[in-house]
């Protein structure tokens, strides 16, 4: 009977120290293990780090496998910028998968891509997105970060739908509606980049970017007054002056404005860094409003620096080229930049050169004279005098053949048997061809610079 008291005993013993263990277990699993969390936490928070990682890593030698623990740590080492630890620590939270309303899913996934981010760990950090953009379809810059990745990567079909994604998740997202207008635009889809240009200027009004793209759009669709408002908008942002001012000064090449687009130019040299690209463009287009103002001067100078810097830019070459004459020699330059009536002036004393009587003369425009003459009385005496007409250009650009063809046909109309085409360039095959054929003799440039030295 004893020995059956004894062994009921035990065992009302053993089932005793069992309820008090579980309930102990529970006490320190519900308030004292928590209590200490939130301690080490609090640690954390207000700098005392170092003796926290310390505890922390002593709690890991007990149970490696608790994620609180670890995200923790994680969270320590960042405040201590030891960014590989705590990516570390952030993974082990994921690989182990325990995730509570403290430590979601998507709150340690979040800090690991901001993470990579910041260590330009781009493919990891893209992964990290992609996963976001299907555990928070919500938050519209998961998938505007997505976008960017793909962006980066040169993967602009895959960028532009996450940009659509984002913008469809969260319309209030300026920076996705510009990103995703900067796409449509590298892809010609000028109606659309304006649309988000629009919009992202609407939502942020310091974003320049936007502005100065916008400003691009309007310039390609001819609307150069809203055009310039954007690009004005955009000198805000210093980093952009330079393309600004370029931009704004073509505005006014494309309305023939040259200049006020030289004014434009001289203030984006202003701002542009020493021999790069954007000064390159500046002085190229600063040269082709001065060639337009028939300022040669300045238009050669800046096409010289070009070619100090880059002899394959562009045209730059070319052009130098064309100008040699000018370059070299006195009587051309002063033909070339002569005013209207200085020019009619030397084309008369051109054609006087030439032993040819001058019955009537046209000014056609500041590059162009149209002379009828005949031979000198007396130099042909057993012969009829001819009537010759003669086109007199100052360009630098080969003359077309659709120029001989409206010679030719000004010739029938004022009865000239021959006719003489003059220039300071030289002229196209095609123009060659047509005259080979018809009683018109080209004189290119050699020949006037023959001319022009002979009137000195």
């Amino acid at each position: 009977m004893f020995e059956e008291l004894d062994i009921m005993t035990i065992i009302l013993l053993v089932g005793i120290i069992g309820v008090v263990g579980v309930f102990v277990f529970y006490l320190l699993k519900t308030y004292v293990t928590p209590k200490k969390m939130e301690e080490l936490e609090e640690m954390i928070n207000t700098g005392n780090i170092i003796p926290a990682i310390k505890r922390l890593q002593s709690l890991l030698e007990q149970n490696d496998k608790d994620p609180l623990v670890h995200y923790l740590l994680a969270e320590g080492y960042l405040r201590q910028r030891d960014i590989s630890n705590a990516a570390l620590e952030f993974r082990q939270v994921i690989k182990i998968g325990k995730f509570t309303t403290k430590i979601s899913e998507v709150k340690v996934r979040s800090k690991l891509a901001k993470i990579y981010l910041e260590n330009r760990s781009l493919e990891a950090a893209k992964k990290e997105f992609l996963i976001l953009t299907k555990l928070e379809p919500s938050n519209a810059d998961n998938f505007y970060q997505a976008g960017k990745l793909f962006s980066d990567a040169n993967l602009i079909d895959k960028a532009l739908s996450y940009f659509k994604k984002a913008v469809k998740v969260n319309p209030s997202h300026s920076k996705a509606h510009y990103l995703k207008g900067l796409i449509e635009y590298q892809i010609n889809n000028t109606v659309e980049a304006k649309n988000s240009f629009m919009e992202a200027v609407k939502l942020e009004a310091e974003l320049f970017d936007a502005h100065y793209h916008l400003g691009l759009c309007l310039k390609g669709q001819k609307d150069y007054e809203w055009a310039i408002k954007e690009f004005v908008t955009a000198m805000g942002d210093p980093k952009l002056r330079g393309k600004a001012y370029l931009a704004k000064g073509l505005c006014f090449m494309d309305r023939e404005q040259f200049s006020n687009a030289i004014v434009e130019f001289d203030q984006a040299l202003a701002h542009a860094p020493k021999s790069s690209e954007l000064e390159l463009n500046i002085r190229y287009y600063t040269g082709a409003a001065a060639e337009r103002l028939r300022d040669f001067h300045i238009a050669i100078s800046n096409w010289e620096h070009i070619n100090n810097v880059n002899s394959k830019f562009k045209d730059v070459a070319d052009k130098l080229k064309q100008y040699e004459g000018f370059r070299t020699d006195d009587a051309v330059k002063d033909f070339m930049i002569a005013s209207p009536g200085k020019f009619e002036s030397l084309s008369r004393q051109i054609i006087e050169l030439m032993e040819l009587n001058i019955i009537d003369l046209s000014v056609a425009n500041d590059s162009e004279v149209h002379i009828l003459a005949t031979d000198q009385e007396g130099k042909w005496r057993s012969q009829k005098l001819t009537n010759r007409l003669i086109y007199v250009f100052r360009h630098t650009e080969p003359i077309q053949e659709k120029a001989m063809r409206a010679m030719y046909e000004d010739m029938r109309d004022k009865n000239a048997t021959r006719g003489i085409c003059m220039t300071t360039s030289e002229f196209t095959t095609q123009a060659q061809l047509f005259c080979q054929s018809r009683p018109i003799e080209l004189e290119g440039k050699k020949e006037m610079i023959r001319y022009l030295r002979a009137l000195n």
